[in-house]
């Protein structure tokens, strides 16, 4: 069965929040995150904090909300706000930031909800993981949220945020696994 977006109104805000921020190719980024990673990770996953946590994963390299931050700090503390005010419990919101913060790192995490945005970001970033899914959940999702020049976009959000925030995490992922060199030979990008 092909993964599906959770439709609660909390989830929906979140989408919302996300399309007045993010350009489409971000956009769409955010909604293969969480269908690349919910098809691979499917058990004791908070599915709404899942969603909300990829919709919301990369906002601080938005124009609307670059801060002076990482960029993933900055989504954490959105992702705070914007729950805050919908009543959330404290646990479910720092579950919500802790897959934000650790959606850039490349040892695995442990927790099912932070795996969904960590695995999913690394299989549409990178193509890392993507031979685990079915190809036919993966070109479906691919047809529903298309990459829009992804790759080169995103190389360049990347690298400038690199520069921007030397000690952040994209810049950590420059020097050790040398990223902004894996965005165009992503394999995601030749099927079909």
């Amino acid at each position: 069965m092909a993964p599906t977006i959770p439709d609660t109104p909390t989830a929906q805000a979140a989408a919302g929040f996300a399309h007045e921020a993010a350009p489409p190719f971000l956009l769409n980024h955010s909604y293969r995150t969480y269908l690349f990673g919910i098809a691979l990770v499917t058990k004791d996953v908070d599915h709404e904090a899942a969603f909300i946590a990829a919709m919301i994963h990369d906002l601080g390299l938005t124009d609307a909300h670059r801060g002076d931050t990482d960029f993933a700090e900055v989504g954490a503390a959105l992702a705070a706000t914007f729950l805050q005010q919908r009543g959330w419990d404290r646990d479910r919101i720092r579950l919500v930031e802790k897959a934000i913060l650790r959606h850039t790192e490349l040892i695995p995490d442990g927790n099912p909800t932070a795996r969904v945005v960590q695995l999913g970001a690394q299989i549409d970033v990178a193509g890392r993981g993507m031979e685990e899914l079915d190809e036919a959940a993966l070109i479906g999702i691919l047809r529903t949220y298309p990459r829009l020049d992804f790759a080169a976009r995103m190389r360049h959000s990347f690298l400038e945020e690199a520069k921007r925030q030397p000690k952040g995490s994209f810049a950590k992922l420059e020097r050790t696994v040398q990223l902004s060199e894996r965005f165009t030979a992503n394999p995601i990008d030749h099927l079909g």
